[in-house]
């Protein structure tokens, strides 16, 4: 009987376990992943986007990506940089960072295909010398580029902080 039992259990369950993979999406309709495109591109398309990009030279924007194939990541990872934002911000008691508690920054910058980072822009009015900081911990993060079919490209990067 006990076996009878653990057969019957069994059946329902392993049953149960295929209908649940049967309602799973289907791969064929996601969205498509966007074809890669530049600033310049993103621009044609959208003339109001211009202004974001504002503290890049007009010249690079051809040559600077803002969707490509394999995204930039960090060498070290997400949990190394945040663990360096913090001492950064915790090691530097100044005013301007007591100001900035609860607030979340947000940093543009731009990934060269060797992985070094470039025009650092930040979301706020002012200047403050914790932002400053801030900008100095991420010059010295080590990213992977950006790839386009196998080669490395200047990419367009954004990390939301909140201090």
């Amino acid at each position: 009987m006990k076996q009878l039992t653990l057969i019957f259990l069994s059946f329902v369950l392993f049953g149960t376990a295929c209908k649940s993979t049967e309602t799973r999406p289907n791969i064929e309709n996601r969205p498509a992943v966007p074809e890669p495109y530049t600033i310049a591109k993103a621009i044609e398309e959208d003339p109001e986007r211009a202004e974001s990009y504002s503290w890049i030279d007009e010249s690079e924007y051809n040559d600077i990506w803002i969707v490509v194939d394999d995204f930039p990541s960090m060498v070290n990872g997400m949990r190394d940089f945040q663990l360096r934002f913090s001492r950064t911000v915790n090691q530097n008691p100044s005013e301007d960072c007591t100001a900035l508690e609860g607030e979340r920054v947000y940093y543009n910058f731009v990934i060269d295909e060797n992985g070094y980072v470039s025009n650092i822009n930040d979301s706020l009015d002012e200047t403050n010398s914790c932002v400053d900081l801030v900008e100095i911990t991420i010059r010295a993060t080590e990213f992977t580029p950006g790839k386009i079919e196998g080669q490395p490209v200047s990419t367009y990067f954004g990390i939301p902080l909140k201090f």
